[in-house]
């Protein structure tokens, strides 16, 4: 520790980082070589921390002893790559797969981090090249599973190593030490080997990381608790394993309860936006808005019909109290939802299960509501899956639109259109007596006050004309602006 205070402190120095575990293991041995530190461990500890565990203990105790790595096997391993036996490849299949899982979250987990340190781009598809050749080159030597670890990395990245080569270095040296050394490192105290170890990982917990996320994202610091006290009591293996396993049930989470909004026009703009967001953006009586962002597939299907009929009964409520606010002595005819457009330009993908969905909300707001639901701005891939299913022909060409300003400016102008053909019926039926006196108190409807610029073509036709309209074009669905 007090080599790499002093190397951080003064880069000329640098070279102390990895001169002091050096010379700890090289004081180590000699202590170790000279006064029989295993044996007679017990001793030496008294001397110098004065214990009185000593006395308890007695002098030979094995409560004081300091234990070695005792005997390192010599030489390189055989090769036993011949040594094939077919009939365990069943047997081992499960277990081979789980550790290729949980080795490789390991390594990308480590390489990721010492990536965000050092600042570099890291390829995690070369990362598992690596990992494959390395485990292909051990397996013929008899060698263990080959992944990226914690310790080692950490003690790799606190020596100042800067790329690859240091692993070159780091076998070049291995391979030496089991040739030769491996006497010499067998009188190495354990306790060193720990310190090392400690001494390289700890610089690896960001405790910055924590404070973050506990400050901006609760739950991704409850899984960083998660991956920390299990890597700290549980291992590397299951740490990681909870980790993931509690991340993997968000993604199921946010997948399954995708988020929806209902939108409203922000004023003076052709822009429509959260009305959450925006308290506000203008809503037209008669039409709801409603965009999803996300794709949409068999896990997500029913919640987003769920949140579409959500907002369509409470725009259904919305009308029945301002009709009743203002006109309270006639309540026998009250303005319904006439319009309901589905905004799906973040939609990137939609399956077979989404669009049967499609298919039952559309007849039945149709059937039971007399509700026309209207599609915009589907991406290719959606749109082409539109098609093919018939969804478009069942929804009406007519009604799919490359912008929302399009389809709101079209649906107003059937509910006027409507309207003027309903007051036009009424003057026929009351008869010329009455006709008078029926335009004169006449009056359009809060639902039907139309904005000053109706019937024009919104900006974002014009400006991706020979973009967006063409795609829908090519296949055949008509583009009101």
């Amino acid at each position: 520790m007090s080599t790499k205070k002093i190397a951080s402190r003064y880069p000329r120095f640098k070279w102390t980082r990895a001169a002091g575990p050096l010379i700890l293991t090289v004081v180590c041995i000699v202590l170790q070589a000279t006064i029989d530190l295993e044996a007679r461990g017990s001793e030496y500890t008294a001397m110098y921390t004065a214990s009185f565990v000593c006395h308890i203990s007695g002098s030979n105790s094995p409560f004081l002893s300091v234990p070695i790595v005792a005997y390192i096997p010599a030489g390189l391993p055989p090769f036993t790559g011949s040594m094939l036996f077919p009939v365990d490849i069943p047997r081992l299949a499960v277990v081979v797969l789980s550790i290729v899982i949980v080795g490789f979250m390991e390594s990308i987990a480590i390489a990721k981090k010492l990536a965000q340190v050092h600042n570099y781009e890291l390829d995690s598809s070369m990362e598992l090249v690596g990992l494959g050749m390395a485990n292909l080159t051990s397996g013929l030597f008899g060698g263990y599973p080959v992944t990226g670890s914690f310790s080692r990395s950490a003690v790799n990245n606190e020596s100042g190593a800067q790329s690859g080569l240091s692993a070159v270095v780091t076998a070049t040296m291995v391979l030496i030490s089991l040739v030769c050394l491996t006497s010499v490192f067998a009188m190495m105290p354990l306790a060193l080997l720990a310190s090392i170890v400690i001494s390289g990982v700890i610089s690896l917990v960001d405790y910055n990381e924590a404070i973050y996320l506990w400050r901006v994202h609760k739950f991704d610091f409850s899984v960083w608790v998660v991956a920390f006290i299990g890597t700290l009591f549980l291992g590397v293996e299951l740490g990681l394993s909870l980790a993931v396993g509690i991340s993997l049930l968000l993604v199921i989470f946010e997948s399954a309860y995708p988020p929806t909004a209902e939108l409203g026009r922000l004023p003076g703009t052709h822009h429509y936006r959260n009305i959450k967001q925006y308290p506000d953006a203008e809503q037209y009586d008669g039409i709801v808005l409603v965009r999803v962002d996300a794709p949409i597939y068999f896990a997500n299907a029913q919640h987003c019909r769920d949140k579409v009929q959500k907002y369509y009964q409470r725009a259904e409520q919305k009308l029945k109290e301002a009709y009743k606010d203002d006109n309270s002595d006639d309540k026998d005819e009250v303005q319904d939802v006439q319009f309901v457009i589905l905004e799906l330009t973040s939609v990137s993908h939609i399956d077979t299960s989404a669009l049967h969905t499609l298919q039952e909300m559309c007849s039945t707001f149709r059937r039971e509501n007399d509700i026309q639901l209207c599609l915009v701005n589907p991406n290719p891939r959606v749109m082409q899956k539109l098609v093919q299913s018939g969804l478009v022909d069942e929804i009406g060409r007519d009604h799919m639109f490359v912008s929302l300003h399009d389809s709101v400016h079209y649906c107003l102008g059937q509910m006027h259109s409507c309207e003027v053909k309903k007051r036009a019926l009424m003057k026929d039926l009351l008869g010329p007596a009455n006709r008078n006196k029926s335009a004169k108190g006449a009056t359009m409807p809060h639902s039907m006050s139309l904005p000053a610029n109706i019937g024009a073509v919104s900006e974002y036709s014009v400006a991706e004309e020979n973009n967006d309209i063409e795609i829908g074009l090519e296949i055949g669905i008509g583009v009101d602006n």
